[in-house]
């Protein structure tokens, strides 16, 4: 198949992730792939994969941006055309007159406007929950996947004083706060990987709340494997989220995991291992009840851990992208 993954963001988070992984992984099963994409997120990708640079700063509805990428569809000839995101997704569809092929949009996050996905052929969503205002035969639910390290799966011993990890960006979104006082008065070492606006604000929380949990803010890691491997559990306390990367990560890594109600935790863990988001009393208090019996908390994990390993690798990933491609062509 000739497919065409266009991306219009301007960061390097988990969609741009997701979109580098995606191709890479297409273009090893044989397929001709084309990055559309920011100058800079181009950059990044591995020689193998072509691609095309498109103004991604200007907005959705400058006219530059419309004629750079309806040139670049029409004379690419694509039988598949890949919107990942919003902003993406919005502008194929305006473009839809002006080329042939099948196309495909990617929701990642929740969005309140949605109408331009409503146009497109098929919509992949990252999480159930994101996947209700479709039709059942209009969008398929693909989790994201990553690489699979068999190497770094364990089981991790109980250590005392027990070790407990967080993963993210240091933003509100994050629900970080709400995990530091949840844990400030009890026994345990908490490291917070990771960095962002918030950290001065959470280190005075720390400072002025914590009596008995060590808390330490690491700042940013490329060592996450390592510290799941060392801790005794991920908790995920976040107020929302599109695909939590970290809880993949954590899954197949065998990491015990607390979250909140966020997908796609509440759609993969049993509902004694997710807790109200934004309440740190519940948190704290369903945290103490696992932490008195750490067995019956790695036999809870036993499905999710599954799961994980036959629905979000990236080989399952790509083969489930592919599944969607194929019977768009042939129906």
């Amino acid at each position: 198949m000739k497919i065409a993954q266009i991306i219009c963001s301007q960061g390097n988070g988990g969609l741009e992730k997701h979109v580098r992984e995606l191709s890479l992984a297409l273009d090893q099963y044989g397929h001709d792939i084309t990055v559309i994409a920011d100058p800079l997120f181009n950059k990044s990708l591995p020689p193998q994969i072509k691609s095309i640079a498109m103004p991604c700063h200007l907005s959705r509805h400058d006219p530059r941006f419309l004629w750079s990428l309806g040139r670049a569809l029409r004379a690419g000839q694509f039988d598949i055309i890949h919107a990942q995101a919003n902003k993406a997704a919005s502008i194929v569809n305006t473009l839809r007159p002006f080329y042939s092929g099948r196309r495909v949009a990617t929701l990642h996050n929740i969005k309140r406007q949605l109408s331009a996905f409503k146009h497109f052929h098929q919509v992949i969503t990252v999480s159930k929950q994101l996947a209700l205002p479709f039709a059942a035969n209009k969008v398929t639910v693909i989790y994201n996947g990553i690489e699979f390290l068999p190497t770094a799966m364990h089981v991790s011993k109980t250590q005392t004083p027990v070790r407990l990890l967080a993963v993210g960006r240091l933003v509100k979104a994050k629900g970080f706060d709400v995990l530091i006082k949840a844990v400030a008065d009890l026994p345990v070492t908490l490291w917070i990987a990771g960095d962002g606006p918030d950290k001065t604000k959470l280190q005075k929380l720390i400072d002025n709340h914590v009596t008995a949990a060590n808390i330490q803010l690491l700042g940013a890691r490329q060592d996450i494997f390592q510290l799941m491997q060392q801790a005794d559990a991920l908790i995920i306390a976040s107020r929302r989220e599109g695909f939590s990367y970290v809880l993949n990560e954590a899954l197949l890594t065998h990491c015990r995991v607390l979250a909140t109600n966020v997908p796609v935790a509440n759609e993969i863990l049993p509902d004694r291992l997710v807790v109200p988001t934004d309440d740190p009393l519940a948190l704290r208090e369903r945290l103490q009840t696992l932490l008195a019996d750490m067995d019956a908390w790695s036999a809870l994990m036993e499905k999710p851990y599954d799961f994980a390993r036959k629905k979000m690798t990236l080989p399952a990933m790509t083969q489930q992208t592919l599944s969607v491609y194929q019977k768009l062509l042939t129906a």
